[in-house]
């Protein structure tokens, strides 16, 4: 969390670890999940999503970080909606697609299949994720290599008193007085609001009660 604050951005773990990396889980090993930085999209009326989540980062030991929506309209950021990364796949490529390419590096592995989504597709499966009341375990977006915090980053959830206190002790975090499970993180000229969701609680009641979303659950 700290160097992702001092660097302003979300890194993929290619970036980070390289051709040689140690990638353990499937999706990164194909190439989708290595090349990718992930979101994971809640509509408005999901009001069943827990504030912990599900699956991949969904632990107590986890830092949520909020993001605006326009992360995924500005048109210079290339985006890569998916309901599921297909075990690394990527959206618009198929199990076929990767027979014959070169074992070890995701880069030579995937880039190419990443030229196989279209616009039209990875909207698509986008609205089908946010749509309705029902959750969607399923709700991952692929942002190529890099996701900028800047302008971007609204918000921070965690759900355990040890992360809370992690983020508290970074430099000019503040825990706000007389309220427990509250304070703010500084990164760069903004104090961006930390909160300690309750037991049990969901993500869009968790976002309402600390203000980072407005009373329609939209992120502000």
């Amino acid at each position: 969390m700290k160097s992702a604050l001092q660097q302003g951005q979300l890194n993929s773990a290619y970036s980070r670890e390289g051709k040689a990396g140690r990638y353990s889980r499937p999706a990164d090993k194909n190439g989708g999940g290595a090349l990718a930085v992930y979101t994971r999209a809640v509509g408005t009326q999901q009001a069943d999503w827990p504030s912990k989540g599900y699956g991949v980062g969904s632990n107590d030991s986890k830092v949520q970080l909020i993001l605006s929506p326009n992360v995924l309209q500005t048109p210079n950021h290339g985006w890569r909606a998916s309901s599921t990364d297909n075990g690394g796949l990527v959206p618009g490529a198929a199990k076929k697609d990767q027979v014959g390419l070169p074992q070890g590096d995701p880069l030579k592995r995937t880039k190419q299949l990443w030229g196989k989504q279209t616009e039209s597709g990875r909207n698509g499966a986008f609205n089908e994720t946010v749509k309705d009341t029902s959750v969607k375990e399923n709700n991952e977006q692929l942002h190529w290599e890099k996701v900028s915090l800047q302008g971007n980053l609204k918000g921070m959830v965690v759900t355990s008193q040890a992360s809370f206190n992690t983020l508290m002790g970074l430099e000019g975090a503040q825990q706000t007085a007389g309220a427990a499970g509250r304070g703010t993180v500084r990164f760069g000229n903004q104090d961006v609001p930390v909160v300690l969701a309750e037991k049990n609680s969901s993500l869009l009641s968790t976002l309402k009660s600390a203000g980072i979303a407005d009373d329609n659950g939209r992120v502000r």
